[in-house]
């Protein structure tokens, strides 16, 4: 009874277009990456060398030593975590769902701001569970197939999938990482506040995408 009641509430928040949360996240994304370039750059220089003549023997054996694995766990999954962990708990959205007008609320109960540990805990599984399993099957697949392009595939698709899992999930449009942290994803062009800004839910609107 409550639970489905929560939901169908829930259901009725303007949730936000796929195409907008996908466009906050290239922008999260890239925020990141620039900075995170600026840091993998010297470590990979100093690590492999300016001079390599870039045969599959040396660039194989230089990608998989410990500093450039360290350095890139740390750019593809630290960084990024706190990135986004920080900024949720504090505002319910970070600086790309800020420019796309989306945020990020709870579904129970309905439409009101996440709490920290929802915040850390949505951002860990985007930026640290999806980038171990990335980085698991990755090596599996190197190990099993001896090339790294079966593995990127592969990997790559299943993360996708996780993402675009939000198209085709009734009724709430949930990715898994929104599903597992108890949140959903608000299009606040629709008079929407999540209890930030100090209001809450001001406009009933049904999602019609």
């Amino acid at each position: 009874g409550g639970g489905y009641s929560d939901v169908s509430e829930a259901a009725g928040l303007p949730l936000a277009p796929i195409m907008r949360r996908a466009g906050a996240r290239l922008l999260d994304n890239g925020l990141v990456a620039a900075f995170g370039f600026a840091l993998i750059v010297p470590i990979v220089i100093g690590t492999i060398g300016l001079g390599s003549s870039g045969s599959s023997t040396e660039t194989e054996g230089g990608i998989w030593n410990w500093p450039i694995i360290f350095t890139l766990f740390t750019v593809l999954s630290v960084l990024p975590f706190i990135y986004e962990a920080v900024q949720l708990s504090l505002w319910g959205r970070t600086l790309g769902k800020r420019i796309m007008h989306l945020g990020v609320v709870q579904v129970r109960p309905a439409g009101q701001s996440i709490t920290t540990t929802q915040a850390v805990w949505r951002a860990g599984i985007v930026h640290v569970v999806y980038q171990i399993g990335v980085f698991f099957f990755l090596v599996l697949a190197v190990m099993v197939w001896d090339y790294f392009a079966y593995g990127m595939l592969l990997v790559w698709i299943g993360v996708l999938m996780a993402f675009l899992w939000a198209i085709w999930d009734q009724p709430l449009h949930q990715s898994i990482h929104d599903r597992f942290s108890g949140t959903l994803v608000i299009d606040e062009r629709e008079g929407y506040d999540d209890g930030h800004g100090g209001g809450g839910y001001t406009q009933t609107m049904e999602y019609g995408g």
